[in-house]
């Protein structure tokens, strides 16, 4: 799908050529390439993060692709130390079965299944699930909870294996995996083949529209190589026998939509939500270069606003500490590399981020309890797509009198 270099200079949806980035954001380490101790530093790389948006069918894209055995054989985002994962994963089994009438026998495919968080909300239904999951320490970690797991990619070799084994999937879930994937005819090839000719495969992907109007460009890293709107998934499914038929929307990683596809043979006929979100993407330019244009202004300005609020604060004497050492608090402080230094370190709930340093700012990651030896007055929250959850945690230090910083959209104090 690349060109020589790891270069993508047409479309993946539409192999029409790409015009220039609209966004650069430089080179950038990984995002979850967290660095075990100080002596692995010296060896840290880091590759181009550019944006581009295809003018023929609207896709925006990232330019430069890195090698998915790179990304994603090991790995340490783990779903189930999210309270709002867990919470979305129940709501989403429940509406889902009962949509679909799944009861016991009916199969549910998950693809990138992480550590069968959300699958384990299916089998409470009684419905058959099975996880398709390629890093092979998180597969390990479902099988041992229950999960049915084979530790591959998806593609479309591997639907036709998983078909033989297991037969056709009532439903497939690929919940933020689809804007992971280079070779997107490939995996609709797939999907298509392992869907039961009444089934559903649901997408569920952080949604360009939100991107745009709230100023996530911290959403943009190397594992996101696709920026989704409507427009580009419905001609996508066009070219393999599927059709878009219903849209959900959801509020989950800053703004999420679940698209709901079907083989175009049985799909019948569009939702009302669909129509309307149409009509909403159109109204708004989410695929018009002149909109991403006015968007990669605003990243500019936006770092100039953050990086005053937190000298300000830095100057009075503030001592900062961040929370959520998520992939998106890596784009945020690589692009802003003064903040960084200014973080004392960065709390998070996950033992496997523990004791390690983010990619290129080195800040070490510090379990939630070591807040109080910090002596922090303002904490940064990084993961802000979780900042209910996490303020809701920190009561008592905003009891004590600290502060919150929110940076996205707006830079402001809480």
């Amino acid at each position: 799908m690349a060109e020589p270099g790891g270069v993508h200079l047409r479309c993946r949806v539409c192999r029409a050529p790409l015009p220039a980035p609209f966004l650069d954001l430089g080179a950038m380490p990984l995002a979850n390439a967290f660095l075990e101790s100080p002596a692995a530093l010296a060896a840290e790389r880091s590759y181009p993060l550019a944006v581009r948006g295809c003018h023929a069918c609207g896709l925006v894209q990232l330019d430069h692709v890195v090698p998915a055995e790179i990304l994603y054989r090991d790995y340490i985002y783990v779903s189930a130390t999210s309270e709002a994962v867990r919470r979305h994963a129940e709501e989403l089994a429940e509406r889902t079965v009962r949509t679909y009438g799944w009861r016991e026998g009916h199969l549910v495919v998950e693809i990138a299944s992480n550590d069968g968080t959300v699958l384990k909300a299916f089998q409470k239904h009684g419905v058959r699930v099975l996880g398709v999951e390629p890093a092979r320490n998180i597969a390990t970690l479902a099988v041992a909870d229950g999960v049915p797991t084979v530790a591959e990619f998806f593609t479309g070799s591997a639907a036709r294996a998983l078909r033989g084994a297991h037969g056709a999937a009532d439903g497939i879930l690929a919940r933020h995996v689809f804007a992971h994937v280079d070779d997107v005819h490939d995996f609709l090839d797939g999907a298509a083949h392992l869907l039961a000719r009444d089934g559903v495969l649901m997408i569920e992907v952080p949604y360009l529209g939100d991107l745009l109007r709230d100023l996530e460009f911290d959403t943009i890293y190397h594992e996101h190589l696709s920026y989704v709107a409507l427009a580009p998934v419905e001609r996508l499914c066009a070219q393999h026998g599927l059709r878009l038929v219903d849209v959900e929307k959801v509020r989950l990683h800053g703004g999420s939509v679940i698209l709901h596809i079907r083989h175009d043979a049985l799909a019948g006929r569009a939702s009302d939500r669909l129509v309307e979100m149409r009509e909403n993407e159109r109204r708004h330019g989410v695929t018009d270069p002149e909109r991403w244009a006015a968007f990669a202004t605003s990243v500019t300005l936006w770092r100039a606003d953050f990086s005053r609020l937190v000298d300000d604060l830095a100057r009075a004497g503030a001592r900062l500490v961040g929370y959520g050492a998520a992939a998106k608090a890596n784009t945020l402080l690589n692009y802003c590399p003064d903040v960084a230094k200014k973080l004392c370190c960065i709390l998070d709930r996950s033992p496997y981020k523990h004791g390690r340093y983010t990619p290129g700012t080195h800040v070490r990651v510090e379990p939630v309890e070591a807040l109080a030896a910090t002596g922090a007055t303002h904490m940064l929250i990084l993961a802000w797509n979780f900042q209910e959850e996490i303020m809701r945690q920190m009561r008592p230090f905003a009891a004590a009198g600290g502060r919150f910083v929110l940076p996205i959209p707006t830079p402001r104090l809480v």
